[in-house]
């Protein structure tokens, strides 16, 4: 492995109320050790809100603004601890706080990558969180399990820790999965009182991230050497082996990007996207949504969602071109594509 997002959730970094000093200390010291082998790492870390509560004196706050302020307090304490821990190992770190709509769009989301690669080429370590003080409902992650998978993705990183407080994924007997398998019954733990996410968010993130062919494990974090093991190419605690690894804007499209609308398509078009070919107008039986020209949009056959794609027209256009020959829509007016959605701008599941 190369390139490993690591993530941290606040059951592990708080203690007595507190930052864990001494924990922080640990894991500066295993990531720079694996960056000094020519491994590049990002961490993605929570714990704002209680660095927030423990700077300013207070008990946990239940207002929607207070808790945002709190965050924005509580980033610049959790960071000056981090600065600290990796200035032992003469490493530099950055912050970079995002939302979903960062990954949505696909500006923003390319700006990000330009800035990953800048921080790299500086030898800098990002340490990636929510930016819940503008998070909304519409561009919220809601925990940190979904943000460093669709972050894995977007970077197009080799392996995703997610850390925790137990072994791994347990089945209904208390055993770990080694390898997870949808089909095994598993134990469900009420979420901490600190965290946000539950071992369901941290298996969808891990199917996530496996389905664009990012190896990932959900393994206990208070084992530090779980780190090291892992990317050596060990198995520890429930492992999501990887898919076919989906690449550049493809990734986006299939993992990233936000559906706008819906496209319904008939057998013929069905077979024709299974054989790597383009989605012609002629094969679109139906259209949903209030889509734009470039905005990404499911494709379903049978009611089924079978792929996604960048269409070359709105969803104002679509209506009007839906089951006709390319033939046929040059004749009706300005329609400049022959093909409703282009091969290279599709994901087929």
């Amino acid at each position: 492995m190369e390139k490993i997002v690591i993530k941290v959730g606040s059951n592990l970094l708080i203690k007595n109320n507190d930052i864990n000093k001494k924990y922080i200390i640990k894991l500066s010291y295993i990531i720079s050790e694996l960056i000094e082998e020519g491994k590049k790492v990002v961490l993605v870390s929570s714990g704002a809100n209680a660095a927030g509560l423990q700077y300013l004196k207070l008990h946990p706050l239940k207002s929607l603004a207070q808790k945002q302020a709190l965050c924005a307090v509580g980033q610049v304490q959790l960071m000056k601890i981090y600065e600290n821990a990796f200035d032992f190992h003469n490493k530099k770190i950055a912050q970079i706080l995002l939302t979903a709509d960062d990954f949505y769009n696909r500006k923003r989301f390319i700006n990000l990558k330009n800035t990953l690669i800048g921080l790299n080429q500086f030898g800098i370590i990002p340490i990636i969180n929510e930016n819940d003080t503008i998070s909304t409902d519409e561009i919220k992650f809601g925990d940190n399990d979904r943000l460093s998978s669709q972050f894995a993705i977007g970077w197009g990183a080799d392996g995703l820790m997610l850390l925790t407080s137990v072994d791994g994924v347990l089945d209904e007997n208390g055993d770990v999965i080694k390898v997870y398998d949808k089909n095994i019954q598993i134990k469900e733990f009420k979420k901490t009182s600190l965290g946000t996410g539950g071992i369901s968010t941290k298996i969808d993130a891990g199917l996530s991230a496996a389905a664009s062919g990012i190896k990932t494990c959900i393994c206990n974090g208070n084992k530090l050497e779980n780190i090291k093991e892992f990317v050596s190419g060990k198995n520890v605690g429930t492992v999501f082996m990887p898919d076919k690894k989906l690449k550049g804007k493809k990734a986006w499209i299939a993992f990233l990007s936000k559906s706008r609308g819906k496209v319904f398509i008939n057998k013929g078009a069905r077979d024709a996207l299974m054989n790597k070919k383009s989605l012609l107008p002629v094969g679109i039986e139906k259209i949903e949504g209030n889509f734009e020209k470039g905005e990404p949009v499911n494709i379903y056959f049978n009611n089924k969602l079978i792929g996604k794609g960048i269409p070359n027209y709105s969803a104002e256009d679509a209506v009007v071109i839906c089951g006709k020959k390319s033939g046929d829509i040059a004749k009706i007016g300005n329609f400049d594509y022959d093909e409703f959605i282009h091969v290279d701008n599709m994901v087929i599941f």
